[in-house]
């Protein structure tokens, strides 16, 4: 008997997978109703002021708040000794995402040295949602 509820947990635990969220209308659903977010970037898709590489980068925001229906705004922050602006050096990254109703989306970048905090570059990256940015909820 145990094992058979065991095996049903476990399975019921793994079968949980991410739901793609297509419109803003979905994401602000989901932040309201407190569920945890991934955003994924395709940074390739979107656009900057600098050359963007081929990379796919997968976060998940430590805070996400949805701004009288029409903006929802993510942070997070995170240490890095790979940055290529710093190679070699202890770095935070802050990323500030933005998505608003239309679904227009902004990644906002802030590298800081570790040891003062003090901005070594900024930049930004825009694109939509659904082309360039998507968003995932699990179960």
């Amino acid at each position: 008997m145990k094992k058979t509820v065991l095996s049903l947990m476990a399975a019921a635990a793994f079968s949980v997978q991410a739901a793609e969220l297509a419109s803003f209308s979905e994401v602000a659903d989901a932040v309201s109703h407190g569920q945890a977010l991934s955003f994924v970037w395709s940074v390739k898709n979107c656009v900057s002021e600098m050359p963007l590489p081929d990379v796919t980068t997968s976060i998940q925001p430590n805070a996400v708040m949805l701004i009288a229906g029409q903006l929802v705004t993510a942070s997070d922050r995170h240490f890095t000794l790979n940055d290529p602006f710093l190679p070699g050096t202890p770095a935070f990254g802050y990323s500030k995402f933005e998505l608003t109703a239309d679904g227009k989306a902004a990644l906002k970048i802030t590298l800081m040295r570790a040891a003062d905090y003090s901005k070594v570059k900024e930049y930004s990256i825009q694109c939509h949602l659904g082309n360039g940015l998507n968003i995932f909820t699990a179960g």
